[in-house]
């Protein structure tokens, strides 16, 4: 998808054409056409649309990513150039108030899907404002400073995914919750509550994490970052290797790698916890194509969203 890009040259901004083309596996090549220093009308950008189509035609290799459309991967491709753009020029206090931002609405929209009573607002009373809303049950209060003490871990944590740091972020999350065995893989069996899957036996559990990290060292080099993700999130799930916070340690570690290969972090959106669950049921019967076609549906407005540099 082309977008149009404003580049300074001196005190003077100037507007191209610009579409990402993969032309070989993780690489890129940018083409560009330059416009002008005035802002390109709807029927103007149609006309350079269709020259920047033709000029790429040479260098499109179609997709050998195993599940993302070649359309899909530019999408997001063209949200990593706009973020890293974005915070190579942002001034520190905006970056700090987006990164409050997201942290408020990971943690009430990850929580709010495991059942958490809080608010969106309640939820920026307790971790902006400090501030602890009269009524809110210690569980649900307690789940969104986990959250964020999360977040603030695996932002400086420098190693690679493995048991101990899975044991880790499981423990942040389930601190003073009642949960009794959080941070230690279960051995006892469980339930989900409202679900048609049932968790393997805990006699289990150890052959599967055993099996998750073959599967991970095998393919952390060779899946496009957000393939990567979304499959971890979707067998960490299935295997629900903990008594309680699953969900939630499972969406964690979604964004812990996308954040080492350069991506912002994203959250699963509340309102969409029907089609959340749909695509977990769809990803359980092995269908990843579709699953990875549907979570990226799921969190599609806030890459549209990344406006942070010049890109519209």
């Amino acid at each position: 998808m082309a977008y149009l890009e404003t580049l300074k040259q001196g005190n003077k901004e100037y507007y191209y054409l610009t579409k990402n083309i993969r032309i070989s596996f993780n690489k890129w090549k940018k083409i560009r056409i330059f416009i002008g220093d005035k802002k390109p009308s709807k029927e103007e950008r149609g006309k350079y649309a269709k020259e920047i189509e033709e000029k790429a035609k040479p260098f499109i290799n179609h997709s050998n990513y195993l599940y993302l459309s070649e359309n899909d991967a530019e999408t997001l491709q063209d949200l990593k150039e706009s973020y890293t753009a974005w915070l190579k020029h942002a001034p520190k206090s905006v970056k700090e108030k987006l990164n409050e931002d997201f942290v408020i609405r990971f943690t009430y929209n990850s929580n709010a899907i495991e059942g958490n009573r809080l608010t969106l607002r309640q939820t920026a009373l307790i971790l902006k404002d400090k501030v602890i809303p009269s009524g809110v049950r210690a569980e649900d209060y307690n789940e969104a400073i986990n959250g964020k003490e999360c977040l603030d871990y695996i932002k400086t944590y420098k190693g690679d995914l493995n048991t101990k740091f899975l044991e880790k972020i499981n423990e942040i999350l389930t601190k003073n919750t009642g949960v009794v065995y959080g941070g230690r893989i279960r051995f006892f069996d469980v339930k989900i509550s409202g679900s048609n899957h049932v968790p393997p036996k805990h006699t289990e559990v150890k052959k599967h994490m055993l099996n998750f990290f073959k599967w991970y060292s095998a393919n952390k080099n060779n899946l496009h970052p957000f393939e990567l993700a979304s499959l971890i999130h979707a067998k960490l799930t299935w295997i629900h290797p903990f008594e309680d916070g699953n969900g939630r340690t499972a969406r964690t570690v979604m964004n812990f790698i996308l954040m080492k290969r350069g991506f912002p972090m994203l959250f699963i959106p509340f309102e969409k916890r029907e089609e959340y669950y749909q695509s977990l049921d769809i990803a359980d019967k092995g269908e990843h194509k579709e699953y990875i076609s549907r979570m990226l549906q799921l969190i599609i407005d806030q890459i549209r969203s990344y406006g942070h540099n010049k890109k519209e």
